[in-house]
């Protein structure tokens, strides 16, 4: 009889442990490509962007992300803030000096696969990202 408790409680563990490597699969570093559709002209602009999410707070909740795109235009860099609706969708807000033109973020997150929705007064876009592998620097301990 003290065998089931002990494992409904180990396999209770395990989730709490799963749910929690889940929430923060979005931190780190991310790349990929995407293309934003500029309003009102209706063009359509290929965008290569990195991406980096960081803790907002300490209950995992809240992350910010910083990223840096590049399409002809040029390169500029976007600020934000996300907020977990669940294990693997996100939604916030995000800001580009570059263009002075603020936006809403939508986040769907699949393992190492990320699609990301953004729309704005002057565009919307869709990208595609992949988890980027952390950099060891050679010699360092790992």
């Amino acid at each position: 009889m003290r065998i089931i408790p002990a494992t409904m409680l180990a396999l209770a563990l395990s989730l709490s442990l799963v749910t929690s490597a889940t929430a923060a699969s979005i931190l780190g570093s991310w790349s990929g490509r995407g293309t934003v559709t500029l309003i009102p002209s209706g063009h359509v602009e290929p965008v290569s962007c990195r991406v980096n999410y960081e803790k907002g707070d300490d209950r995992g909740r809240t992350f910010v992300l910083h990223a840096t795109c590049a399409s002809t235009a040029g390169t500029f860099v976007q600020t934000g803030r996300v907020v977990k609706l669940s294990s693997s969708k996100y939604t916030g807000r995000l800001y580009s000096g570059f263009y002075d033109v603020e936006g809403e973020v939508s986040i769907s997150v699949r393992g190492t696969r990320q699609t990301v929705i953004v729309t704005s007064s002057k565009g919307k876009g869709k990208f595609n990202l992949r988890k980027r592998k952390a950099w060891v620097r050679p010699g360092s301990a790992q």
